[in-house]
């Protein structure tokens, strides 16, 4: 019903924590595009291209997000998108809508901003790299 266009709230239910049941409807929304809120985070689910430790990359930007999502949500910032792609050859096609980008290939990635390549970095730079221009983002409004 709600991707009908009817309705915009849920409820979830979860064993434990009820405010987890909240977390959790809130990205449902935001997932399927009905309540876009925050940093919208994605990343391919890895394949035999991927060079990189692509989850343990992830985890780290997804920790450092959390402070960032909150200051999104306080300050009513314009949602944005970031992806993260594990190889250089779906990746760029499918980081070009995103806000913010990466494709990664061996030992380095290429950023994309709305799908225009704005840097080449090594691996070990892209987290930092990416948490900067998200935080640039946030300056912008």
């Amino acid at each position: 019903m709600l991707l009908e266009g009817i309705g915009d709230t849920m409820r979830v239910s979860l064993t434990g924590d009820p405010v987890e049941e909240v977390h959790l409807a809130k990205e449902i929304l935001n997932a399927v595009g009905i309540r876009k809120k925050g940093i919208n985070f994605i990343s391919c689910p890895t394949c035999g291209r991927t060079r990189v430790d692509l989850i343990n990359i992830t985890d780290d930007i997804e920790d450092r997000l959390k402070p960032l999502q909150q200051r999104w949500e306080k300050e009513k910032l314009r949602p944005i998108t970031v992806a993260i792609m594990g190889c250089e050859v779906n990746g760029p096609g499918e980081a070009k809508e995103a806000d913010l980008g990466v494709a990664f290939g061996s030992k380095k990635g290429l950023i994309f901003e709305k799908g225009n390549v704005i840097k080449n970095c090594p691996s070990s730079e892209i987290v930092d790299e990416i948490i900067k221009l998200i935080l640039k983002k946030a300056d912008e409004g």
